[in-house]
């Protein structure tokens, strides 16, 4: 493989694995490697945020204690009915962060939206020099696909078999879909070995052939996408408001200060692999009876969630969050990945699946750019479809 051929097998898999970064971090409402502002919010000094301009998003966890300055990535509670928001941390009180867009001359917490909680920012901007690194309108594509995806959806949901498209099961689609595709390579590498037999090596004529690495990059990514999102959408973190009243209430969220009550946590695994859920408080005033839970295909399981109210009375949040994982990996490792960081325990899933199914790949098939169909069948589409409507006229 020369210079030319190895640059141009490198950019291709960090295209790939940029759009199913974006793509992921889309679908789960989290950026993952980049993220991107939608409105023009940010488009002042000093971050000069256009929108549809991307940043390199980092996990709080790996970028440190968040600092006045800070451009972060947060779900909001009211800002544009609640989601993601980028803006720049300004201050901090006892109760959280107070931010505000750079071309914004308030605070959001002068408006609806209570202090940021550390639980909510889900992502910090890298910002070298003090300064926000911009990525000029790389959101524009991602939205563009997804534009076109949810125009096509009604369409293909109304196909025999795509039905599950409409109702929101793309997932389980996207899965069978790389499968199958990874089965035919597969089946169609081995058909193509078995008319070389005799001949030493591939051919070098590259007529009709397909690359190798471009079919690994869509089958990893229909793969891990699904996957990722199984993971990463039910993991949440559930704020409560109580009361703490001087006398007992029918109310679940009016408790006699001192007092507790004790709710019902479960989840059903209607996956093929076992599920892992980790049920963690996320504020004092909460414990969890079994906060590591895992379930088998089908099964259902649950643990309890007890809130205790103080004795001052008053408004106070309670907050507890849950974390689910595909259970393909030694518990006590998931764990103490997770104790890190639940983004480090999904990469390292991810990685365990990519590296199967590439691995696979790589033994069957090969780097090698190879045919989908024999040579004399080396017949573009559309000329299939002109044969065809020739055939029948």
């Amino acid at each position: 493989m020369d210079l030319r051929s190895s640059l141009g097998t490198v950019t291709t898999v960090l295209v790939v694995g940029f759009v199913a970064a974006m793509l992921i971090g889309q679908q789960l409402g989290q950026p993952i490697l980049l993220g991107f502002v939608l409105t023009g919010s940010m488009n002042a000094e000093p971050a000069n945020m256009a929108p549809g301009d991307g940043f390199v998003a980092i996990p709080p966890a790996l970028a440190g204690e968040v600092e006045s300055g800070d451009v972060v990535t947060f779900n909001a509670r009211e800002l544009q009915g609640g989601g993601l928001t980028t803006h720049r941390v300004v201050g901090e009180t006892e109760e959280g962060y107070i931010t505000r867009g750079d071309a914004n001359p308030f605070t959001d917490q002068d408006g609806p939206e209570p202090p940021v909680r550390e639980a909510q920012i889900v992502a910090v901007a890298f910002q070298p020099g003090g300064d926000v690194l911009v990525i000029p309108r790389i959101g524009l594509a991602v939205l563009a696909m997804q534009g076109v995806f949810e125009a096509l959806v009604p369409v293909l949901g109304s196909l025999p078999g795509l039905g599950g498209l409409a109702d929101g099961d793309a997932g389980s689609i996207m899965t069978g879909a790389g499968v199958l595709l990874l089965v035919y390579s597969v089946v169609q590498e081995a058909r193509a070995g078995g008319q070389r037999t005799g001949t030493q090596g591939r051919s070098r004529d590259r007529r009709g052939k397909t690359s190798a690495v471009l079919v690994l990059g869509v089958i990893l990514l229909l793969i891990l996408v699904p996957a990722t999102a199984s993971m990463a959408i039910p993991s949440e973190t559930t704020e409560l408001t109580i009361v703490s009243s001087q006398s007992p209430s029918d109310s679940p969220t009016v408790i006699e200060r001192g007092g507790s009550v004790t709710y019902d946590y479960n989840f059903t695994n209607e996956g093929f692999l076992p599920r892992v859920g980790v049920i963690e408080p996320q504020s004092t005033g909460v414990t969890v009876a079994e906060p590591v839970l895992v379930a088998g295909r089908g099964e259902s399981v649950g643990t309890t969630v007890t809130i205790s109210a103080p004795e001052e009375t008053g408004a106070y949040i309670r907050a507890v969050s849950q974390r689910q994982y595909l259970g393909i990996l030694p518990l006590p490792l998931l764990l103490a990945l997770h104790s890190l960081h639940p983004f480090v325990a999904i990469a390292a899933i991810d990685a365990v699946i990519g590296t199967l199914v590439t691995a696979v790949f790589v033994l069957a098939v090969g780097l090698e750019p190879f045919r989908f169909r024999s040579r004399d069948r080396d017949v573009s589409l559309v000329d299939r479809a002109r044969r065809a409507v020739r055939k029948w006229l």
